[in-house]
């Protein structure tokens, strides 16, 4: 078992103008409450049901507790604590309270819990992670090549034609569709796309 990652380009240059880039783990699995509840399940006495409701339960106690700003810590796993945001610059410390918002919880691992991952091997991942880097341009002539012999576009063929992730596929295709170059003539939870008018030779 290992940690898989790939490498992602830093959002600024540093201070010599070079770009540098920044590992991520690229593991796009994640662990359900049911599949903890039946490894946990496997271990102990507990049913597998009884599980699932301690679970349940301890979300919603730690969920109280987090409403009234205290942090909770469950030993062996870590403390879990609000985090908080402006919602805009403050210059005074008079402002209202209604300027402040909840940004997230933040989590610090107990060190019993970080040793039984410190230890762990990391591998370059060889998952294709990356989007290919096109032009609008080019993004428009591979359209107009697809839809030649193609009626419709799904985001998945938009992945496939210009070798985008699925995240990048649905932003390109959001920004043709507010430019009108893409129509959805399907479902909105399931769309299915044809050329705008005077757009890919339609």
């Amino acid at each position: 078992m290992a940690i898989q990652f790939e490498f992602y380009k830093n959002p600024k240059q540093d201070e010599e103008g070079r770009m540098g880039y920044h590992p991520r783990v690229v593991n796009f699995q994640h662990v359900t409450t049911q599949r903890l509840a039946a490894e946990i399940h496997s271990a102990t006495t507990f049913g597998k049901a009884e599980v699932e409701a301690m679970l349940m339960e301890l979300s919603r106690c730690m969920g109280n507790h987090l409403c009234e700003g205290e942090r909770v810590h469950l030993d062996g796993i870590g403390y879990f604590q609000v985090t908080l945001q402006a919602a805009e610059p403050i210059h005074s410390i008079a402002t209202r309270a209604d300027k402040v918002r909840i940004k997230t919880v933040s989590f610090q691992p107990d060190k019993k819990l970080k040793s039984t991952f410190m230890h762990a091997h990391a591998h370059r991942s060889k998952l294709k992670v990356h989007s290919q880097s096109l032009s609008e341009e080019e993004i428009d002539r591979r359209l107009t090549e697809y839809f030649v012999t193609r009626p419709v576009l799904r985001r998945i063929d938009m992945q496939s034609l210009c070798g985008f992730t699925e995240s990048m596929a649905s932003r390109q295709i959001r920004r043709l569709k507010e430019l009108k170059k893409l129509e959805n003539i399907g479902r909105p939870t399931q769309p299915i796309y044809i050329p705008g008018k005077g757009y890919y030779e339609r």
